[in-house]
């Protein structure tokens, strides 16, 4: 995409607030002078599409609960289609000059808008100059919304240098479903956010478990995520509280000791 074009693009994001008063349009100004809160999300794989319906309802209770939401698909977990949308380009078009941004961000609801970047992010990994060109198109898009959740592969977590702001607080949320492989699955993401991006802390976003096996599931990840990787992990069952607010800290005990779930 020509500059002066891109630059037009990225200073006119999505505004679905401007049909609103004067009043509310003052506050989100206040609150885009601050910028948006990011919440990075790793997953175990390169392609996730099955994480979509069981991520779409929680996304969509972090939009109501936290305002205007730009969620970021750069993980290929294909929210957009378990959102009924047919999503046919990539932020990758938009740079390109394929497509404006209009057409690559499109809107799930009042509140939640979806780009992918799937493929943007493949021509950006392992060229620090095309990466850092991806890593200021989101941030000049982000700077329309209040909230971003940034979906990527734990493998290229890395990529997140790029974006100071979705380092800030040094953490990141991992989803955590059952099946036979949940346990292998979490740890795996959470590896490669300790080795990728030096990430310390994890907050577990528990999917479709009942207390007990929620329970036992995080004081396992915990306890071994903690002494092979020395990262801390809690879990919660919202968005809103695995970003942080209303985890449930999972404290590991010493070696051949009970693991112990507790409430922080």
């Amino acid at each position: 995409m020509p500059e002066a074009t891109l630059a037009q693009e990225l200073a006119n994001p999505p505004k679905p607030w401007a049909k609103e008063g004067d009043q509310a349009e003052g506050l989100r100004r206040l609150v885009q002078a601050r910028g948006p809160g990011w919440t990075p999300m790793l997953l175990a794989g390169l392609r996730n599409a099955g994480l979509g319906p069981r991520l779409l309802p929680v996304l969509q209770d972090f939009a109501a609960a936290r305002g205007r939401l730009l969620v970021v698909d750069a993980a290929r977990v294909q929210v957009g289609a378990a959102a009924g949308l047919a999503l046919r380009y990539d932020l990758e078009h938009v740079l390109a000059g394929d497509c404006p941004l209009g057409e690559a961000c499109v809107a799930a609801s009042e509140r939640m808008w979806i780009l992918p970047a799937g493929r943007a992010l493949d021509g950006g990994w392992g060229a620090a100059g095309r990466g850092r060109e991806v890593a200021a198109a989101l941030m000049g898009i982000a700077a329309g919304f209040d909230e971003v959740v940034l979906l990527l592969p734990a493998a290229r977590a890395s990529w997140l240098r790029q974006v100071p702001q979705a380092l800030g607080t040094g953490s990141a949320v991992v989803p955590m479903a059952g099946g036979a492989e949940a346990s292998t699955t979490v740890l795996s993401a959470i590896r490669g956010g300790v080795a990728e991006a030096e990430i310390a802390d994890f907050h577990l976003l528990i999917l479709g478990l009942g207390e007990a096996a929620a329970g036992r599931l995080l004081s396992g990840v915990a306890a071994i995520a903690g002494r092979h990787f020395g990262a801390r992990v809690t879990g919660a069952r919202t968005l809103a509280g695995a970003a942080g607010g209303d985890a449930r800290t999972a404290r590991a005990r010493a070696p051949g000791t009970e693991t112990e779930s507790g409430s922080r």
